[in-house]
């Protein structure tokens, strides 16, 4: 039984470590998976701008 408690805290150990270690790179993917989205650019606009350069070119 102290050996299996003994692995557990070993594994939770390393855990710790490695997450420390890593942390800025997991907290960007934490924030890119479950953060908020930004919003969507309007669809319209792209041609709003297709026709302005139109009219402007001549």
């Amino acid at each position: 039984m102290f050996q299996i408690l003994l692995a557990i805290v070993s594994l939770a150990i390393w855990a710790s470590i490695f997450i420390y270690y890593f942390r800025d790179p997991i907290y960007e993917w934490l924030d890119n998976r479950f953060g908020k989205d930004t919003p969507l650019a309007d669809l319209e606009a792209p041609d709003k701008q297709d026709d302005s350069h139109q009219q402007n070119k001549g």
